[in-house]
């Protein structure tokens, strides 16, 4: 169970285990061939040692016979450059002071090592490429177990990495079947441990996906009702005017303009919805001066003011400028102004304020209405949602689209009910400064 959540473990006992049987079989590969060289390395020293015995007498040539790799030279006190006696004449090597000496002769390289004993100078001479050939030898045999093994150590790795990785193909087929009709989360309680990080990141991206296609479909819902009721008060205001005497055309024509302007303005709202939650991708910024949107909206709105008899102006308008797109800060502030105009009731004051302040800028909207009940208060965002008293050609869409615009610039839109003792609605649109 130590290693069963985790592909890390897996893999490293797996590959560990397979790297100790290759180590164990090259390491004994390597024994038997250093204790067969030992053996050889022995049975020279005893041919050497059967020729170098001081005190005795020597034949001129030394038993043996001609040896390449090993040769034994023996000097008397009478004898000149070349020895009185050796195993191998033909190979003729010079006589070097006593001790270890390595020597070139003959384009080969000679280990030689040389001794006085009494009247006689003895000298053995070995090969360097003998010493070569049983480097050799070790590396072949070392390498021989590994070689022999590579088709199973290839096997046996695929094995356990297709073992280790199975997971991956489970959970692989399952994130295949999600859609948007099957939005389950994966489960992580049996995945490895080094996949849970992502597996959480994929079941929250799940999780927000399901809640946004959960939003879109009550949006598209909400919009079908609320688009129906003004098509079925044309079709019924059509009928009416089919069947109206002449002197009531003008009366019904006028609240089918009136049913035309509604459902055309709701349609510009569903619209207006759709552009804000685009997102700024694809649009062209600049410098947007606040105070003259802000000037300019309020003189667009003073006539539906005037008509539902509310005092709207500007109590403060502070010079500041955003990095945005001047229609979309038309829209957003034109929306929070409407709804005050629209909600704060006859009689109202509506002030707008324009606040400069040293991490961004604040668009105030005030009224003196009835307020929003606190039970409404968390849903003033909703789509649709209209608090109060609903108003004939209000969509509940305005609030949600000043939302989403604020958030595509990274700034957030507030309502609460004013805190200063009076009635009425505080709407306060955020926004990063340029």
């Amino acid at each position: 169970m130590f290693a069963a959540n985790s592909l890390h473990r897996r893999l490293s006992l797996a590959l560990g285990a397979l790297a100790i049987v290759v180590g164990i079989l090259g390491a004994l590969g390597t024994f038997v061939v250093v204790r067969g060289l030992a053996s050889e390395f022995n049975a020279s020293l005893r041919d050497a040692a059967s020729h170098i015995r001081a005190g005795t007498t020597h034949p001129a040539t030394l038993p043996g016979g001609a040896n390449d790799d090993l040769v034994v030279q023996i000097w008397s006190a009478d004898d000149g450059a070349a020895p009185g006696r050796s195993s191998n004449f033909a190979l003729g090597l010079p006589k070097t002071p006593a001790g270890f000496t390595s020597i070139e002769h003959a384009g080969d390289t000679w280990d030689v090592f040389a001794l006085a004993a009494g009247d006689e100078f003895f000298q053995v001479a070995e090969s360097r490429s003998v010493r070569n050939r049983n480097a050799i030898r070790v590396a072949f045999w070392s390498l021989l177990p590994v070689l022999a093994l590579l088709p199973l150590l290839a096997l046996t790795i695929a094995a356990t990495v297709r073992m280790s990785l199975r997971p991956l193909d489970r959970i692989g087929r399952r994130a295949a079947r999600i859609d948007l009709h099957n939005l389950q989360p994966l489960k992580v309680d049996k995945a490895p441990e080094e996949l849970r990080p992502f597996l959480d990141s994929i079941n929250r991206m799940i999780e927000r996906l399901s809640a946004l296609v959960h939003s879109e479909r009550k949006f598209i819902a909400d919009a079908a009702h609320e688009l129906r009721s003004p098509i079925s008060a044309m079709q019924l205001q059509i009928d009416n005017l089919r069947a109206a005497p002449p002197d009531q055309y003008d009366e019904r024509l006028e609240e089918l303009r009136r049913g035309i302007g509604r459902a055309a303005s709701l349609v510009s709202q569903l619209l207006g919805l759709a552009r804000a939650e685009i997102g700024r991708a694809e649009r062209t910024l600049a410098d947007v001066s606040l105070s003259r949107v802000v000037t300019d909206v309020v003189a667009d709105l003073l006539p539906l003011a005037y008509a539902r008899g509310v005092d709207l102006g500007v109590v403060q308008l502070d010079d500041a400028t955003v990095r945005a797109v001047e229609a979309d800060m038309r829209v957003l502030v034109r929306n929070l102004i409407d709804n005050a105009i629209r909600y704060g009731g006859h009689g109202a004051n509506v002030d707008v304020a324009v606040r400069a302040e040293p991490h961004g800028v604040t668009i105030e909207v005030t009224d003196d209405g009835p307020g929003i009940a606190d039970a409404d208060l968390p849903r003033v965002f909703d789509r649709f949602f209209r608090a109060g008293v609903t108003d004939a050609e209000g969509s509940g869409l305005g609030l949600a689209i000043a939302q989403t615009l604020a958030a595509s610039y990274a700034g957030r839109v507030t309502v609460a009910n004013r805190a200063d003792g009076r009635t009425g609605v505080v709407a306060r649109i955020e926004l990063p400064r340029a």
